[in-house]
């Protein structure tokens, strides 16, 4: 091969080359740019899930809140007024579990996944923990909601951490240092605490079924905290006048 061809050989491979490498470095940058855009798109699929799973749960705790005011009601031997139940706010837990179903898919840390199971787990709970509030003939009828709403209170505090930091945010502005732990005495985990509550209503008959004959049966023991409550106007709005 003379050199004149060994030149034109040379000179068109180095073009090649350098063509080859453009297109790569091209194609490199197109995916750069590809990635960054499904990534952004994405993390604004996640934040629309976990801004959805947080408004579907506080609905859901205000269903919860009504339903224990019409339970207190009749827990005192009263009724509610036709009104108060046409006009009653809907539950959220179906749409609280095909949010999480959009979490499962999204969500980048199994963390967040953990949390929004303990959640939509301890919604569960709550309505055992209502049932025991209206059929339990105990002082002790208000407790295991009481726990139920306070371990919810904390579960939320959770699932906005483990959110933000699926998404990369950190804490939330103005947070307390040991965010998004909430100073309880408790003497156990708080996982460990709705394992035992919900295995504690779970034993228990009357959180596990309801009686309806209870609905329209005596009035059963009340707190005195609970009593002033059904004098305040907002119970007093709600319950039905005995003489029509």
């Amino acid at each position: 091969m003379d050199i004149a061809m060994s030149t034109s050989l040379i000179a068109a491979g180095s073009a090649i080359g350098g063509i080859v490498i453009k297109m790569t470095y091209d194609g490199l940058i197109e995916r750069g740019h590809t990635n960054k855009e499904n990534q952004q798109r994405f993390i604004q699929e996640r934040k629309e899930a976990y801004d959805d799973f947080l408004r579907f749960n506080q609905e859901h705790v205000q269903y919860r809140e009504a339903l224990r005011r019409v339970t207190l009601i009749t827990r005192a031997g009263l009724q509610v007024k036709p009104e108060v139940i046409s006009n009653f706010p809907p539950s959220r837990l179906g749409e609280l579990v095909d949010t999480l179903d959009r979490i499962r898919r999204l969500a980048h840390l199994h963390e967040v996944v953990q949390v929004a199971e303990r959640v939509v787990g301890l919604h569960g709970d709550a309505a055992a923990a209502l049932r025991y509030y209206l059929q339990s003939d105990t002082a002790t009828y208000g407790l295991p909601l009481f726990l139920a709403d306070r371990l919810g209170e904390d579960q939320i505090l959770e699932f906005i951490a483990a959110y933000r930091k699926d998404l990369l945010l950190g804490p939330p502005k103005g947070a307390p240092r040991n965010f998004p732990m909430v100073d309880r005495d408790f003497p156990i985990s708080r996982v460990e605490a709705e394992l035992i509550l919900s295995r504690h209503l779970q034993a228990d008959p009357r959180a596990a079924n309801f009686d309806p004959s209870i609905v329209d049966g005596p009035a059963r023991l009340i707190l005195e905290s609970d009593r002033r409550d059904l004098e305040t106007a907002k119970f007093r709005a709600m319950i039905a006048d005995p003489d029509g």
